[in-house]
């Protein structure tokens, strides 16, 4: 488990967040209920969620206490943005993701903290911004900039994935990132079983999950000290 002082830490904004200035509300309100059901989902696997609320208008954090699970908070957040398409709110969102120390650590003021994850996170959300990386919606950071590539190369893969998804196949990936069967997932929604199958094989659900785990043991196997405890922050 990771130490006290190493963390997850998730910057974001809004896309063309002045060009939606009529379904903003609506934005807004999809994505406090992603953090909030994210938060939810990671207690059970013993991770803390501390969001930022909003500043700078659409700006936001997220800080975590195992950031073992960061890649899936950024996959879950965004899917949830997807969802809303289907009520004509197209929105999306930028994703930073940095994992490491944590030197000032405020969890009731997450903007007011610092440290490595926290200046990492910050970077790769800016590097999205312009240039040739401003169609990227999902970048990691590591404390190893040698192991950069490897993160980038992940993030890219899921990132081409999502870009194609339907508000459909989103509702079912929103279901399955929690554990969800296929049976559940179609009693959810009133459909028949291979329906659900098919909006997640068109969504990718298998490489989705491969990626997930593939992140884990990269983050757990190279930076988490076996030995270290849980944090109580």
């Amino acid at each position: 488990m990771p130490p006290v002082n190493f963390v997850g830490v998730l910057s974001g904004d809004l896309v063309k967040s002045s060009h939606r200035n009529a379904k903003r509300s609506a934005i807004m309100s999809g994505l406090s209920r992603a953090v909030e059901a994210s938060g939810n989902y990671l207690k059970d696997h013993h991770c803390q969620l501390y969001f930022s609320d909003f500043y700078r208008g659409d700006a936001f954090q997220c800080a975590l206490t195992d950031p073992r699970y960061l890649l899936w908070t950024a996959i879950f957040i965004r899917t949830e943005l997807i969802k809303l398409r289907a009520d004509k709110v197209d929105a999306d969102v930028r994703l930073g993701m940095g994992f490491g120390s944590a030197s000032a650590w405020n969890p009731r003021n997450i903007t007011s903290s610092d440290g490595e994850a926290f200046r990492l996170s910050g970077k790769a959300l800016d590097t999205m911004k312009s240039g040739k990386e401003k169609y990227r919606r999902l970048r990691i950071l590591s404390p190893r900039p040698e192991e950069d590539s490897r993160f980038s190369i992940l993030a890219v893969f899921i990132d081409a994935l999502m870009q194609r998804w339907t508000p459909e196949q989103a509702a079912a990936m929103s279901l399955f990132l929690r554990d969800k069967s296929q049976g559940e997932i179609s009693k959810r929604f009133d459909v028949k079983q291979p329906a659900v199958q098919g909006r997640l094989q068109k969504a990718g659900h298998f490489a989705i999950k491969e990626g997930l785990e593939l992140f884990m043991q990269m983050v757990a196997g190279r930076h988490i000290s076996p030995q270290a405890n849980n944090p109580g922050l």
